[in-house]
C-alpha cells in the first residue's frame, strides 16, 4: 500500500519510470529531489515505491533504520534462486548481527591487507595477458581480476574457468530482483550458467570439506567460518542457506569493486595530473622497498581518487527496503508494508555539500576541506545496519588492483575524447563502449624462479585456450592442465 498524496516522479503509462532509471538512476533520483522534495512516489512497471532522498533520508536511515525498515521482501526472490530461506542480505535484527559476526573476519580490511600480495600477483597475471594490438572492454577485464582475487583468497577457489557463466548468472538474478523476469528460469543460456555456478560452488565446498579443511596449514578463510557456523548451529544456519553465503564474495565483487575500478580508470585517464600522482604511489607500493601495509597507508592520492570516484559514480546509489512500521517523514505518513527506496547517493551531487559536483576533484578529501565528513552527505557503502560489511576489504582491493594496473601498463582510451556511457542494470557501471588500449608495459617481469606456479604462464595459456577452443572446451583443457584448484592453498605452498 502506497501513500496516495505523495508527488509522483515522471513516467510513462504501464512502464512508469523504468526508462529514466535505466538511463541514469543517480541523476534521475537527484533531479526528482530538486523538483519534488525529499519524499515522492515512483512507479516501476506494476510496482510503486516511496522514495526518500537527501541528507534527511540518510539521517533517518542511519538513526531509525533498524526500527522502521526490513530487507526480507526485496531479497526473498534472490534467496529463492539459491534455494535459501534467508541470507545476510535479507536478514535483520539479531539474525543479521549474527551473520555479520561470522563474516566479519573474511570481509575485513585486515584480511585484505594480509592477502594483498596475492591480490597483486593475480592482477599481474591477468594484466600480462592483456592484448597490446586491439582495444579491450574495461569492465569485463576488471571483473576477471577482482573475482579471481576474491575467489582465490576468500573462498579458496579461482572462478576463472567459470567467469562468463558467473557474470550471466549474477546479472540475471540481480536484474530479476529489481524487475521480475519469470522467463529467466527457462532461458537456455541462464540454465547453462546456473549449472556451471553449481559446479563452482561444489568445488568451493569440496576444497573446504573433510580432511581438506587442514589444507597444508593455511589460515581459515570465510568459507571455513561459514562451515563452522553451520556445524555449531545447523538450525540457525542450515545447509540449504550455505550456497548463497558461500557465493556471496563472488556476487559482491563482480559489480561493486569491478565497476568502481572501471569508473576510476575512466576518471584517471581524463585527469592526467591525478593519474601521475596516483601512479607515483603505485610504484612505491609495487617496488617492495616499503612494507605493503605501510605503503598502503601512505597512498594518499590513491585513497582520495577512489573516494571521489565513489562520490561521482556510486555503484549502489539506492537501497530498497520495506517499511516494517509506519513512520512520519518530511510531513508525510509512510504506512507499514510500503516499498521504500532510500536514495543514499543524492547528497553526493548537492552543491551545498560538494561544490561543483560534476567536477572530479580529489582535494575535497584533504583535511582542510573534508567535504565528505559533513554528517550523512557521503554514503558510498550505504548507511544503517546493512552498511557494506566489506567496505574495508573493498578499499584495499581497489587500491591494490588499480596500483598494479598503473604500475604495469600505460593505457589510453580506445577513442580520443570518449564520453562515458553507462549501464544501470544490475548496478551502475561503464558500458562496453568504454574500451582501453595498452600503449606500453612498465613493470619488469618477475624472474622465472620467483614466479608462482601457473602464474603468468597460466594466465596467457588460459587466454589462448579460450580463444582457440571456446569456453566449454577451454574449461576442460584448463582443468586437465592444472593439477588441482588454482587456489590460495596451492599458491601459498
Amino acid at each position: 500500500m502506497a501513500s496516495s498524496n505523495l508527488p509522483l516522479a515522471r513516467g510513462l503509462p504501464v512502464v512508469g519510470s523504468v526508462f529514466d532509471m535505466a538511463r541514469d538512476m543517480r541523476a534521475f533520483l537527484t533531479d526528482n529531489y530538486h523538483e519534488l522534495g525529499p519524499v515522492y512516489g515512483m512507479r516501476l512497471l506494476n510496482r510503486r515505491f516511496t522514495v526518500l532522498a537527501g541528507v534527511e533520508a540518510n539521517r533517518f536511515l542511519a538513526r531509525q533504520g533498524t526500527k522502521h525498515f526490513r530487507s526480507f521482501e526485496f531479497w526473498s526472490g534472490f534467496n529463492a534462486w539459491f534455494g535459501a530461506a534467508r541470507s545476510t542480505l535479507s536478514a535483520d535484527g539479531a539474525e543479521h548481527a549474527a551473520f555479520r559476526r561470522t563474516l566479519k573476519r573474511g570481509y575485513s580490511r585486515e584480511y585484505a591487507v594480509e592477502h594483498m600480495g596475492g591480490m597483486i600477483d593475480i592482477a599481474r597475471r591477468e594484466i600480462a595477458a592483456w592484448p597490446t594490438e586491439r582495444p579491450m572492454a574495461a569492465v569485463p577485464a576488471l571483473q576477471r581480476i577482482v573475482t579471481d582475487q576474491v575467489g582465490t583468497l576468500v573462498a579458496g577457489v579461482s572462478p576463472r574457468p567459470y567467469n562468463d557463466d558467473l557474470v550471466c548468472y549474477v546479472h540475471g538474478l540481480l536484474s530479476a530482483t529489481v524487475v521480475p523476469r519469470p522467463y529467466l528460469r527457462w532461458s537456455p543460456r541462464f540454465r547453462r550458467a546456473s549449472a556451471q555456478v553449481d559446479k563452482l560452488y561444489n568445488e568451493v565446498i569440496e576444497c573446504h570439506s573433510g580432511t581438506m579443511r587442514e589444507r597444508h596449514g593455511a589460515a581459515p578463510d570465510l568459507i571455513d567460518d561459514l562451515l563452522d557456523l553451520h556445524e555449531e548451529d545447523p538450525k540457525f544456519f542450515p545447509e540449504a542457506d550455505l550456497k548463497i553465503a558461500a557465493m556471496g564474495p563472488f556476487v559482491a565483487a563482480l559489480d561493486t569493486v569491478a565497476g568502481t575500478c572501471a569508473f576510476m580508470l575512466y576518471a584517471l585517464l581524463r585527469n592526467p595530473d591525478v593519474l601521475e600522482k596516483v601512479r607515483e604511489e603505485a610504484n612505491a607500493l609495487l617496488s617492495g622497498d616499503v612494507p605493503a601495509d605501510q605503503a598502503l597507508r601512505e597512498m594518499d592520492a590513491m585513497h582520495r581518487a577512489a573516494m571521489e570516484t565513489m562520490r561521482m559514480y556510486p555503484v549502489t546509489p539506492l537501497l530498497v527496503r520495506t517499511a516494517a512500521n509506519s513512520f512520519e517523514f518530511a510531513g508525510h505518513r509512510i504506512p507499514a508494508g510500503e516499498r521504500v527506496m532510500i536514495a543514499t547517493a543524492v547528497p553526493h551531487y548537492l552543491p551545498e555539500f560538494f561544490p561543483e559536483p560534476e567536477r572530479f576533484d580529489i582535494d575535497r578529501y584533504t583535511p582542510e576541506r573534508a567535504e565528505h565528513k559533513q554528517p550523512y552527505v557521503y554514503a558510498p557503502f550505504g548507511l544503517g545496519p546493512h552498511r557494506c560489511l566489506g567496505n574495508g576489504f573493498a578499499e584495499v582491493q581497489i587500491a591494490a588492483t588499480m596500483a598494479t594496473i598503473l604500475h604495469e601498463v600505460d593505457l589510453d582510451p580506445d577513442r580520443a575524447g570518449y564520453s562515458l556511457k553507462t549501464t544501470q542494470m544490475p548496478l551502475p557501471a561503464p558500458d562496453e563502449s568504454f574500451k582501453v588500449r595498452v600503449r606500453g608495459r612498465r613493470g619488469a617481469p618477475q624472474p622465472l624462479a620467483e614466479q608462482k606456479p601457473w602464474g603468468a604462464l597460466g594466465a596467457v595459456l588460459g587466454g589462448a585456450l579460450w580463444g582457440a577452443l571456446g569456453a566449454e572446451a577451454a574449461r576442460e583443457a584448463f582443468r586437465s592442465l592444472t593439477p588441482a584448484h588454482l587456489s590460495r592453498r596451492q599458491l601459498s605452498r
